[in-house]
């Protein structure tokens, strides 16, 4: 093929000509395992010090984009409102305004079902939703610093004067104990529980104004929450009725270092530059579409990756060559986000225009409940 069929073939993928880093493509040998042949880069620089890189690789049926950045305090956004309202990844970076320099989506939801994520989410340091188990999560701290661990809820609901420890935030089940719904679980369906006792206590304004044997439907109060009591918890507040004083505290368990931001994700790809020994299954042998956000080992430097799949151009990678593949450039500690359909990069390759710049195997952007957002210098100044 000739050099300009090459290039034809890469500037069929859709992107946005932008200020670049490297006006030039390059050939360059193959490095990951599934196949031989060249690949073309070009590469953007979208602000000073962040870097986007696209990569096409025909022989490889390979495709992705990698954004590289240093980051510091309020250089990582977590987009997303109500935790059951998805939304396209190009609308939720919209609604956080021209700060964004990139954006991918984030952690696996409940999807066919009520749309909530499944992990943990903390935002601008704010728990949304979280558990008193302790959940895997990635994220940041309050000085940008990147990493991995688990997020804890501490809290209590106070009925009637006598405090309860809170089990479970905005959870995707209710489990026995006291479980809080609050007006960032959105517009769907809460879980039901389908033994054993239950109370139910809707309150507004700091007062019980319903209570329920069981759960239902009805929506949270814009100026209250509910409370679902389970088990033993039923039996504690069966004495509270309408007008009974309620009020509740979430916060993060204490760490030296409390999370900023944090979603959940699904496994490890990279530990201080090894890659972990995977499961020999079909799920982790097939090659699809993959998201993943890396670090070093100091944490204050990001990788973004999304790799398109699902298609005759690209047929994404095995969970190993995703590790594999950020090894090569550098990274040191990722893990794999939600892939799939949901896999998705925007990038702002021109001023004033955020665009997609990965091709979403579905032929259109999946709705999704959140997305990480990298900002740009200003806007972390400001934060």
């Amino acid at each position: 093929m000739s050099a300009a069929a090459w290039w034809s073939v890469l500037r069929a993928v859709p992107r946005t000509v932008g200020t670049l880093f490297s006006a030039g493509v390059f050939l360059v040998p193959s490095v990951l395992p599934d196949r031989c042949g060249p690949e073309w880069r070009q590469r953007y620089a979208l602000a000073p010090g962040v870097r986007l890189t696209v990569v096409e690789s025909p022989f490889r049926s390979l495709s992705y984009r990698l954004t590289e950045a240093e980051v510091g305090p309020g250089s990582l956004a977590l987009l997303g409102g109500r935790l059951s309202r998805t939304r396209p990844l190009s609308r939720l970076a919209g609604d956080a305004g021209p700060a964004v320099l990139a954006a991918v989506n984030g952690d696996f939801f409940d999807i066919g079902g009520s749309g909530v994520p499944l992990g943990p989410v903390i935002r601008d340091g704010e728990v949304v939703k979280a558990s008193a188990e302790p959940v895997k999560a990635v994220g940041a701290d309050v000085t940008g610093r990147l990493r991995k661990g688990r997020v804890e809820l501490a809290g209590t609901v106070s009925v009637a004067g006598r405090p309860h420890p809170l089990a479970c935030l905005n959870c995707l089940s209710v489990a026995d104990g006291f479980t809080v719904y609050t007006p960032d679980w959105g517009e769907v369906a809460r879980p039901g529980r389908r033994s054993g006792p239950v109370r139910q206590l809707t309150v507004s304004a700091g007062r019980v104004v319903d209570v329920r044997t069981g759960t239902d439907g009805r929506p949270v109060p814009g100026d209250g929450f509910l409370v679902v009591a389970a088990g033993r918890a039923a039996r504690e507040v069966a004495a509270a009725g309408p007008g009974a004083a309620v009020s509740f505290t979430a916060g993060q368990k204490p760490r030296r270092r409390p999370w900023a931001l944090a979603i959940g994700y699904r496994g490890t790809l990279l530990r201080h530059g090894e890659i972990p020994a995977f499961r020999d299954t079909p799920r982790y042998r097939v090659r699809e579409p993959r998201t993943a956000l890396g670090w070093d080992d100091t944490g204050r430097r990001l990788w973004l990756l999304v790799v398109d799949g699902r298609s005759s151009r690209s047929a994404g990678l095995t969970v190993a060559g995703t590790a594999w593949l950020l090894r090569s450039h550098g990274v040191r500690n990722a893990v794999m986000l939600d892939g799939g359909g949901s896999a998705e990069m925007l990038a702002r390759t021109s001023p004033g225009a955020l665009e997609i710049v990965s091709t979403p195997s579905g032929g259109e952007e999946r709705p999704v409940p959140n997305g990480l957002a990298l900002l740009t210098p200003k806007q972390r100044e400001n934060r």
